[in-house]
């Protein structure tokens, strides 16, 4: 699990590295500072509105990659269907 601080709707700061449970978070800041436990595929930058994860929508010509939480740009051949692996 990660621990997200939440800030307008966004998971916005990762601070697992800094609070490893939600229970080290409690007293340490303001009190409207809200902290959340994710799951471990979430990233800066998903959603979070009524106690669900929402995950990018990447714009066109892009997609989201899982593994890095970030987006990457679809070439013509990725998009065709047409990829091969490259050397």
């Amino acid at each position: 699990m990660k621990i997200f601080q939440i800030l307008n709707d966004l998971c916005w700061w990762d601070a697992t590295s800094k609070h490893p449970t939600l229970k080290s978070t409690a007293g340490v800041y303001a009190p409207d500072i809200v902290f959340v436990e994710a799951p471990d595929h979430v990233f800066e930058g998903w959603g979070y509105i009524n106690g669900q994860f929402i995950k990018p929508v990447p714009p066109e010509g892009w997609r989201y990659d899982d593994e890095t939480g970030s987006f990457v740009e679809i070439d013509a051949e990725e998009e065709n269907g047409e990829t091969e692996e490259k050397e």
